[in-house]
C-alpha cells in the first residue's frame, strides 16, 4: 500500500458566511473520505450558507470527484455547517466505496 499516493488539490467554491476554519474541517472531512479512493484525478467542493432564518437547512456542502473516469457527487444539507460537512464525509464515504467494490 503506498501511503503517500498524491492526491489532486481540491478545488473550493463558497457562498455566504463560511470561515477558513470551516473550509479547512471540509478539506479534512473529504480526504478522509477518500483515503482508501484510487484514480482520483479531481475534487471539488462547495460550501453554502444561506442567510435566511426561515429555512430549515440553510447550509450545504456538496463535493464532485472525478474517480476512475467516473463523477462521484455527495451532499448535504443542515442546520449548521459543520453537520453538513460530517454528512457529507459519510456519503462520500459510502458513494465512493460503493463505486471502487464494482
Amino acid at each position: 500500500m503506498n501511503a503517500t499516493r498524491e492526491r489532486p488539490e481540491i478545488r473550493f467554491l463558497t457562498s455566504g458566511d463560511v470561515t477558513a476554519h470551516e473550509r479547512a474541517a471540509a478539506e479534512r472531512a473529504v480526504q478522509t473520505a477518500l483515503r482508501d479512493a484510487q484514480g482520483v484525478t479531481s475534487v471539488r467542493v462547495t460550501l453554502s450558507v444561506v442567510a435566511d432564518p426561515s429555512l430549515p437547512r440553510p447550509a450545504l456542502a456538496q463535493a464532485v470527484v472525478e474517480m476512475n473516469g467516473r463523477r462521484v457527487r455527495a451532499q448535504a444539507a443542515a442546520p449548521r455547517i459543520d453537520e453538513a460537512i460530517d454528512m457529507l464525509r459519510e456519503r462520500l464515504a459510502v458513494r465512493t466505496s460503493s463505486l471502487q467494490a464494482g
